[in-house]
C-alpha cells in the first residue's frame, strides 16, 4: 500500500493496463481516462466477437472423449488399447481409429507422441502401404488428419470429433 506522499507523487504518471481475454491480449498505457476508454472499447469489441466465435468453435473435451471411448478403448500399463473387434470398420475408419488412439494416449499422458508413423499404421491395420497412403491422403484432404513430419500423421480436432461421433458408435458393444 502506498502512503499519502507516494500516492501524490504518482498522480499524473501514466496508467498501464494489460487485458487478457481468451487468446486476445492488449496493453494500454496513458492517462487514466484514456486507458478507461480504451479498456471499454476493447471489451465491447472483443466480447461479442468471442461470443460468436465460441458458438462456431470446435473443440474436443477430454472428459467427454474419454467417456465416449469407454468400452472401446482402455488404458493399460502398456498404453491405450482397443478392446473391441474392429473388423467391421472401413479402411479410413480404421486408420482414423489408430490416429485418434494415439492422440488420446498423448492427452492422457501415456505417450509423448501424438503422431503415428505410416509404417506403424500399415502394421496395425494389416493393410497394404498403398491402401494406407491413399486413405491418409483422403483423411488429410478432409482435414481429419494432418501430416506432421516425414511419414508421421495425427488426428486433427475435427478428426477426433468425427471419430467420436461416427466411428465410436460403430464400435460400442450393443446392450
Amino acid at each position: 500500500m502506498l502512503d499519502g506522499q507516494q500516492q501524490l507523487s504518482r498522480v499524473g504518471e501514466p496508467l498501464e493496463v494489460t487485458i487478457k481475454y481468451g487468446s486476445l491480449e492488449k496493453k494500454i498505457t496513458g492517462p487514466p481516462n484514456l486507458v478507461a476508454q480504451e479498456v471499454f472499447a476493447f471489451l465491447t469489441k472483443a466480447i461479442p466477437q468471442l461470443e460468436l466465435a465460441s458458438h462456431l468453435a470446435l473443440s474436443v473435451d477430454v472428459t467427454q472423449l474419454a467417456d465416449a471411448c469407454q468400452g472401446v478403448l482402455a488404458v493399460t500399463p502398456e498404453g491405450v488399447v482397443v478392446t473391441v473387434p474392429i473388423e467391421s470398420l472401413a479402411d479410413r475408419e480404421l486408420i482414423l481409429l489408430y490416429l485418434a488412439k494415439a492422440r488420446i494416449a498423448q492427452i492422457l499422458g501415456k505417450t509423448e507422441k501424438e503422431t503415428v508413423q505410416s509404417a506403424d499404421l500399415i502394421a496395425a491395420t494389416k493393410r497394404t502401404s498403398g491402401t494406407v497412403a491413399g486413405r491418409l491422403s483422403e483423411l488429410c484432404t478432409e482435414n481429419l488428419a494432418e501430416r506432421k513430419g516425414k511419414g508421421e500423421y495425427r488426428a486433427t480436432t475435427l478428426g477426433l470429433h468425427i471419430f467420436r461421433e461416427q466411428i465410436l458408435p460403430k464400435l460400442k458393444p450393443k446392450t
